[in-house]
């Protein structure tokens, strides 16, 4: 069960310049006000499960989250992170289908719960959100693709050296010590976002760590050659 706390008003909402909410007018916003549920979840607490039909969609206000699948043996494969701005939920919504991935909290994440009647009534009413909308469901098309594409051909070692920049394009902040990845993922997740086994990522990373690819302090990563990084993921420069 979530915890409910204060709601923030959507107008003045520090994550809205990241969302597909970003262009609506007062009125959109307080019809927003009016029906979202804003709650807070725990760190490793589900938001919403695979196979369970969808009421609404979920806007990150903080936080990081997982949405994963699950195969029958039980091992994970991460789909996505989200993070502030990104809106949970919304292709299941729209397709009127279940949803097909879990999503769970990474840490301390709040989010609104935006009800499927607001939500359709949004888009009906302004072409620039569903524009946004449109253009999201493209992206993670895009991603899924590619995806596919790494895991058929690329070797481990490529897909691994490609997730850090990924990483580094929404999570990476400049520190002394390198470009830090402001997001701490287990090795396990790490590994299941690039569809390998812990193992393979903690002899990955003493690899990496050795070629003067990337330091570790804890669960911190941080990547000191990008040039190198780029050519090791098999990507042009």
């Amino acid at each position: 069960m979530v915890d409910k706390i204060p709601s923030i008003r959507c107008q003045t909402c520090a994550s809205r310049k990241k969302s597909v909410f970003c262009d609506l007018g007062e009125e959109h916003f307080k019809e927003l006000d009016d029906a979202k549920v804003f709650n807070h979840y725990k760190p490793k607490q589900f938001i919403f499960y695979g196979g369970n039909q969808p009421c609404g969609v979920y806007c990150v206000f903080s936080g990081k989250v997982k949405i994963f699948k699950t195969d029958p043996e039980g091992h994970q494969q991460i789909v996505r992170l989200a993070g502030p701005g990104d809106i949970l939920g919304y292709r299941s919504l729209l397709a009127c289908e279940p949803y097909a991935a879990n999503a769970e909290a990474l840490e301390e994440v709040s989010a609104c719960f935006i009800d499927r009647r607001t939500f359709n009534h949004i888009l009906e009413t302004h072409p620039v959100t569903t524009f946004r909308i449109l253009s999201s469901l493209a992206q993670d098309l895009g991603k899924a693709e590619l995806q596919v594409i790494n895991l058929a051909h690329k070797n481990v070692r490529e897909r691994f050296a490609e997730l850090l920049l990924i990483l580094k394009k929404k999570y990476g902040e400049k520190s002394s010590k390198g470009i830090r990845l402001k997001i701490a993922l287990t090795r396990e997740e790490l590994a299941e976002l690039i569809g390998t086994t812990q193992e393979s990522v903690i002899r990955l990373i003493t690899e990496f760590k050795n070629d003067g690819l990337v330091a570790v302090e804890r669960r911190d990563i941080f990547l000191l050659d990008i040039p190198k990084l780029v050519k090791t993921a098999n990507l042009p420069e």
